[in-house]
């Protein structure tokens, strides 16, 4: 069970110095490895520190909260404070001076510097120097501290998420039933996933609770030196800015919130789709759901683009506030008849940059993250203060002996218990119960379903609180649970589960398990990946593992609930005499079934009934007392049917995944969250993969033997190698513009930005004129500024406006063309692709591209042009200035392509390791009771702290990455303000006030703007991929035609009979050279009813694969005369109707679950519920046949969504139905009225069944039966049982009672026809306008149907 960390690095925080942490020179040789490579692995990451490591941190805050409580009104916010507000003293501290020391004093060293220049003061040239140089000292000094502090704090972030996580998965391993019925493990993934992030988030923002007000005093003061009372216009427009945003947040909210109502449905909508996309082929309803996603999506994409239009408004406001404050300012400064000088005008501009930052946007920020923050503690806290599960030691004793020296001494003794689940409930759950078991005793628990067989054992367990008596334990306990529960790693670390491995015992529990043969079938043996929850297994193998970990522990006392229903007939008889009669003969066992053919054999056989303990005794005692346990039986039968048809699917799908695949030593081609990108000149490196599943979860898996050379591993996520191919970006650019909308976005971008730049270039004019005492009209300058400020304000929102309507309109035929492409995709791409990877192109890719690019898109758009911007705008003031600008840029490029490499591949190693934390806190609660059973808690938080520490190694790299990469950029761009500051200093060239300030104030703007764009540019490409990914799934695959042309179109009667003929048809699923149907010849008369029977994975559900062309087959399927294979999809599918083996009701109205293209009246639906008997029950709903059905019809009990899909075969009235074993997970009388309908309805039509159960297709017609893709039988049954063969055999191993009820049947069956046939001869004879050689066929049929008699006697 215990697994190695991912990441094996040794931390190297712990271990650098002072000056390496500050400089982040410790990444360097991550970069260095990632460029040499192209890419990272693992190995090349380092582990977290010891410092951070979640069982350390989450000690502390533990100890808080536990102090905490002890108060009358406790908050878990205070223990978080006093835990952590310690560490943030320092960060805060250097913040402060950061932004009110460092970022403030520079615009006043600026204005000494243009003094000089503008020839006002006395300052000397040494003294402008000094200024000069104390900018650039000023910018160096801010990176320095800024990078390394803001580490701090998301460092702090992170341990304060990590411990909040920690606290919670320890908390969710002791919560009772009560409590887990409180809550939900998506309730508590979700808390573990979302609401912490806010920590991540308040850390960084915390500071400027503080910080705002006091920079806000001090850049006021300084400004009112500068402009007198004018400041205040400009400061008063900035904080009504403030209400702005709160007003424009408030907005978004709603619209957000409406937007995520509006995706929630078209997703659910297309996870109905998708997971019931092979019913919906079958029926022909493509049609009706692409009109409802259509719909759902309209509305939510008219939500989306009015988020979009608020979006652009905001962001051109924001583009432009600063430029408005300015304009406000400088023209009531001037119009108040005081002249405009070029110091007020760039030291007011680099103040009100600073001050508008902080006061719009980091200040409010703070304080909605603080307010976020306070309502996720206190679901937190709800959390954490959930009941737990306490043991009373008078009450329950459970001894656990590791030395056993006296096995006799082992027993279980209950007396007199009486247990409720819930404290308010009124009534208990089990009343009364006494048992008293010593080793070698069996203990069976029958009882009908809800009669607490599994409560009971719950009970022995401690699970169950026991409100009176006593339960007495003494020896180890193991558990094997009703529904079997696995854990994501091999098949063998499932059964060990942390125990040493010892060869004998192993091979001996596999064999009395009967999984030998399973481990044969598995690719990789035992080594074999379950999967998350086990989705790789059958129901019945996932049932004999978990037994399979029950037996290997060797305890002492063995419960199993119900291990037998999961597996057949002749597997259970295996299990429980090699298994339970004979392995575990020494322990004490508690086995509760619904096998009653085995309970002779148990010592002791309680039965319930609510609770209560109807009888107890030996099976001859029980029946003495007159105890019917046939009654018993059929009360479960319904129960057992569900949980077989159930494991018997699963097996089908299982074994045809493997039928389809080769597990060789090669490379399995799967994708996971970014798989399959298939972009020209891009590599994709995979792993070797077992099983298709979304989750990348253990690398390291014990080895025990060299049976397999090449462990599987689960498959780590695709990642991909080099750039984003360009031509992604134009099919983007195409897909949402044509050659006007693109003209317009790209004109009015260089239109704005121009005007951006042109404003300050002519404030430099301006105040360059007055420096220099031309006179010129103020109106006019007025005037002038006033038209390119309103200029911009126009351009502004036109560039958002058209960017991004350019982007939504992207979005929506990204969207269209892939989903109509998937809507035509043949039925193996849904076989081959789990529903969830198929739905992550609707969900996070499409959510992606519908909110997330079009905003990081225009944020790059926003600082490339600016940087641009500046460049061009020094370089005017000194053209010499280009080439160190030309450096910049080639050193920004150089260092993103190093950066990207590395980051790509962090990024995807962060959310790589964060998948594993929450599977595993899902995995443990979906097997809490097992994992309390085996006391295996402290090993599962053990393995916990390992998926944390990966966590939180591989976010720190991804914090200090982007640090390095931020002060990388930055330590350029100082460089560059160096330049232009010596530049301006050491060559004379006559430069005046004006332009120096534009020069410098301007240069000052690209310290932090550059590594932004930079790091922006890297997640536009990162978010590109999700476009890739939606661009490969437009190229999927398509069927056939839906409809034939004219002259290929069959009759609008056909099929008139009903006739079948298969013709070497042969069936091959793709990726798979052998076919799973071979050479099939068969001729289906008119009106027959046919059972096609078969072992698992013989080709049952392949014959309606290729019946409903899902794939197309070989050969010839006539129906009528007319090949299949000559017509449309539509044309076929609509002729032939299907009830399946899992009913499927779809979300919507009772009306279009029956027609959804409303091709019938009112009374023909009425009348087929009617004849269905669900008639009274859509009458009870609200709005009848407009009643809503909640999500997979779970308003119907699984017996009435069958009927609906009956009374959707009987709608239709086609010649040709298929039932997929329709009534197996039904209740007798669900059962005998589909069969009745059937008859009766469906009498004149060719029925096809499926059959997983004998007894319902033993009154066919004919039987055919299949093996390994054959026809090996096909007749009577009643002949196929007098032949001795397959179907005699399969017959047989249903058991003594249930072949004799088989075969009497059969002959029933066999003579009912017989004399049916004896006595339509008769009328023939006796028709006196029949003629001589009709008289001599129906002889002819009478000596033939007596030899069949005749030649089969009864034999029973």
């Amino acid at each position: 069970m215990d697994e190695d960390p991912k990441i094996r690095g040794k931390c190297q925080w712990d271990r650098t110095n002072f000056i390496q942490k500050i400089f982040f020179t410790w990444v360097f040789p991550v970069f260095w490895r990632g460029m040499r490579k192209n890419g990272l692995d693992l190995d090349d990451l380092y582990r977290c520190s010891k410092y951070d490591e979640s069982q350390l941190i989450a000690q502390k805050l533990e100890r808080n909260w536990k102090l905490e409580q002890k108060n009358k009104s406790p908050k878990f916010w205070k223990a978080l404070f006093w835990t952590y507000a310690k560490y943030y003293i320092m960060p805060m501290i250097i913040f402060i001076f950061e932004e009110c020391v460092i970022r403030i004093g520079q615009p006043i060293l600026l204005g000494y510097v243009i003094d000089y220049f503008s020839k006002e003061g006395d300052i000397s040239y040494s003294n402008a120097c000094l200024s000069a140089g104390g900018v650039c000292l000023c910018s160096a000094l801010f990176i320095s501290l800024h990078h390394p502090t803001l580490v701090l704090v998301m460092r702090m972030g992170m341990r304060l998420r990590a411990s909040c996580c920690t606290l919670m998965y320890k908390k969710s391993l002791k919560l009772n039933r009560a409590s887990m019925g409180r809550t939900t493990v998506g309730q508590i993934v979700n808390l573990m996933s979302n609401d912490v992030n806010r920590f991540d988030e308040f850390s960084i923002f915390v500071s400027y609770f503080f910080i705002a007000p006091i920079q806000t005093v001090i850049t006021v003061y300084i400004m009112w030196t500068h402009l007198n009372w004018t400041c205040f216009v400009g400061v008063a427009l900035l904080l009504l800015f403030i209400p702005f945003q709160g007003y424009m947040g408030k907005l978004f909210s709603r619209v957000r919130l409406m937007t995520a109502q509006l995706t929630d449905n078209r997703l659910r909508l297309m996870n109905e789709i998708i997971s019931g996309m092979r019913v919906i082929k079958m029926y022909s309803w493509e049609q009706s759901f692409a009109d409802l996603v259509a719909n759902a999506r309209k509305s939510e994409v008219s939500r989306i683009r009015r988020a979009c239009f608020l979006k652009a408004i905001n962001l051109s406001v924001f583009f432009v506030a600063s430029r408005i404050i300015l304009f406000a300012c400088f023209i009531t400064y001037v119009l108040t008849g005081n002249i405009l000088t070029a110091k007020a005008v760039f030291v007011t501009m680099a103040l009100f940059n600073t001050l508008r930052i902080t006061m719009t946007w980091l200040f409010p920020q703070a304080i909605a993250l603080g307010a976020e923050l306070l309502v996720s503690c206190g679901r937190i806290q709800t959390f954490l203060e959930l009941e737990e599960m306490e043991i009373k030691r008078n009450q329950l004793t459970n001894i656990s002996k590791d030395i056993k020296t006296n096995t006799e001494s082992n027993y279980v003794s209950i007396n007199n218990i009486t247990a409720k689940w819930n404290e308010e409930s009124l009534h208990s759950t089990l009343n009364d119960i006494s048992v008293h078991l010593r080793p070698g005793d069996l203990l069976a628990v029958i009882g009908p379903v809800g009669s607490g067989k599994s409560s009971f054992l719950m009970s022995i367990l401690g699970e169950l609180p026991v409100q009176s008596g006593t339960i007495q334990c003494v020896g180890s306990i193991s558990y094997a649970s009703q529904e079997p529960w696995n854990f994501n790693n091999s098949v063998r670390n499932n059964i060990l589960f942390g125990n040493e491995y010892n060869e004998s015992r192993y091979k001996r529990v596999v064999n009395v398990c009967a999984l030998d043969r399973d481990f044969t079938i598995f690719p990789f043996g035992d080594r074999t990946l379950v999967g998350e929850k086990g989705v790789s297994l059958s129901g019945g193998q996932k049932a004999r593992i978990t037994l399979a970990r029950a037996l290997y522990r060797n305890s002492d006392i063995v419960l199993m609930d119900d291990p037998l229903s999961a597996v057949d007939s002749s597997v259970a008889e295996h299990i429980f005499d090699k298994c339970i009669v004979d392995h575990l003969s020494d322990k004490i066992r508690i086995l509760v079934t619904h096998q009653i053919q085995f309970l002779r054999k148990a010592t002791q056989i309680l039965v319930l009934n609510e609770g209560k303990c109807l009888a107890m005794g030996t099976f001859d005692e029980l029946q003495a007392q007159g105890v019917d346990f046939m009654t018993l039986l059929k009360e479960q039968e319904k129960e057992i049917a569900e949980k077989k048809v159930e494991i018997e699917r699963q097996e089908r799908e299982l074994m045809r995944s493997f039928s389809k695949s080769s597990y060789d030593s090669q490379q399995i081609k799967n994708e996971t969250f970014t798989e399959s990108l298939k972009a020209r000149g891009r590599s994709i490196s995979r792993s070797t993969s077992v099983v298709q599943t979304e989750n990348f979860e253990i690398s390291n898996i014990e080895v025990f033997e060299d049976d397999y050379l090449n462990d599987p591993k689960i498959q780590d996520e695709n990642r991909e190698v080099g750039s984003i191919d360009s031509g992604v970006y134009w099919y983007y650019v195409r897909a949402g513009a044509g050659p006007i909308l693109l003209t317009i976005t790209i004109s009015s971008t260089l239109i704005s930005q121009t005007i951006f730049h042109g404003s300050d270039l002519w404030l430099t004019e301006w105040t360059n004129n007055n420096q220099n005492g031309i006179e010129r009209d103020q109106n006019m300058d007025v005037i002038i500024y006033s038209a390119l400020i309103a200029g911009l304000f126009v351009t502004a929102l036109l560039r958002s406006t058209t960017w991004f309507m350019m982007c939504m309109r992207a979005s929506v035929n990204l969207h269209n063309s892939i989903f109509y492409r998937l809507l035509r995709a043949p039925i193996v791409v849904f076989d081959n692709n789990p529903v969830g990877r198929i739905l992550n192109r609707f969900t996070k890719d499409m959510g992606i591209v519908d909110e997330m690019l079009p905003s990081t898109a225009f944020d790059l758009n926003l600082t490339m042009t600016q940087a641009v911007g500046i460049i061009i705008v020094v370089a005017l003031v000194n053209p010499y200035l280009i080439i160190p600008a030309i450096f910049l840029i080639i050193l920004s490029i150089i260092v993103r392509g190093i950066y990207i490499k590395s980051a790509r591949d962090i990024k995807r190693f962060e959310g790589l390791t964060r998948s594993p934390v929450y599977s595993h806190v899902s995995t443990t609660l979906n097997g809490l009771a097992s994992v309390r059973a085996y006391g295996a808690q402290e090993v599962f938080e053990r393995q916990y702290y390992v998926y944390q520490n990966d966590h939180n190694a591989t976010w720190f790299m991804f914090i200090c990455a982007s640090r390095t990469l931020g002060l990388m950029m930055d330590w350029f761009c100082v460089g560059y303000i160096v330049i232009i500051t010596v530049v301006i200093m050491v060559v004379p060239t006559g430069l005046q006030g004006g332009d120096a300030g534009l020069a410098l104030s301007s240069a000052l703007m690209l310290t932090g703007m550059t590594q932004w764009g930079v790091r922006q540019s890297a997640e536009l490409e990162s978010q590109m991929t999700s476009v890739e990914r939606i661009i490969e799934y437009s190229k999927l695959p398509q069927e056939a035609p839906l409809e034939a042309d004219n002259k290929d179109k069959p009759r609008k009667e056909w099929p008139e009979k009903g006739v079948i003929e298969m013709k070497n048809m042969s069936l091959f699923y793709e990726s798979s050279n052998k076919p799973v149907l071979k050479n099939l010849c068969c001729y289906i008369k008119s009106a027959e009813k046919i059972g096609i029977v078969g072992r698992t994975g013989a080709g049952k559900s392949s014959i309606i694969s290729a019946l409903f062309r899902m794939v197309e087959p070989k050969g010839q399927i006539l129906i009528d005369g007319i090949d299949t294979k000559s017509i449309g999809l539509h044309d076929l599918r609509k002729k032939i109707s299907i009830i399946p083996q899992d009913p499927v009701v779809f979300t919507g109205t009772v009306r279009r679950n029956l027609d959804p293209f409303g091709e019938y009246s009112d009374e023909q639906i009425w009348k087929a519920l009617d004849e269905t008997q669900l008639k009274h029950t859509v009458q009870e709903l609200r709005g009848e046949l407009d009643a809503e059905l909640s999500e997979g019809g779970s308003n119907f009990s699984v017996g009435q969504r069958q009927l609906v899909c009956l009374a959707r075969a009987i709608l239709r009235s086609n010649r040709v139905l298929v039932l997929d074993e329709a009534t197996a997970n039904v209740d007798h009388q669900t059962d005998s009225l589909i069969q009745t309908t059937i008859r009766n309805k469906f009498s004149d039509c060719t029925v096809l069944t499926i059959a997983h159960r004998l007894n319902t297709i033993i009154d066919s017609h004919r039987v055919l039966v299949l093996d390994a893709g054959e026809i090996i039988e096909f007749d009577t049954p009643f002949a196929l049982l007098q032949r001795k063969g397959v179907f005699y055999d399969m017959c047989r191993k249903t058991g003594k009672n249930m072949f004799n009820h088989l075969m009497k049947m059969a002959k029933e069956t066999h003579i009912s026809r017989f004399e049916t046939n004896e006595e339509s001869n008769e009328e023939d004879k006796s028709d006196t306008t029949s003629s001589s050689s009709s008289s001599s066929s129906s002889s002819s049929s009478h000596h033939k149907s007596s030899t069949v008699i005749n030649q089969y006697p009864d034999t029973l």
